[in-house]
């Protein structure tokens, strides 16, 4: 995994739990479960996209798709 991947998936994992601490105070399980998920997909999108053993293989739309349905997930509340 390249630094830079590394970096995006830390800087997601702090802005989770500052989203998570903000607001109501009180996230559902449901509702981080689905953020979560969300930041999977957006992050295994990422890296079937931008990592050449995976971008080679996996169709670009594929990728692309992974991303989109991501962030929708991450957006839900």
């Amino acid at each position: 995994m390249s630094t830079t991947m590394y970096d995006q998936i830390q800087q997601e994992k702090i802005s989770t739990m500052a989203e998570a601490d903000a607001g109501t105070g009180a996230t559902t399980t449901r509702s981080a479960f689905t953020h979560q998920t969300g930041q999977v997909l957006v992050t295994l999108g990422t890296l079937f996209k931008h990592v050449p053993p995976f971008n080679d293989t996996i169709d670009k739309s594929t990728s692309e798709t992974l991303i989109s349905l991501g962030k929708k997930l991450k957006a839900t509340k």
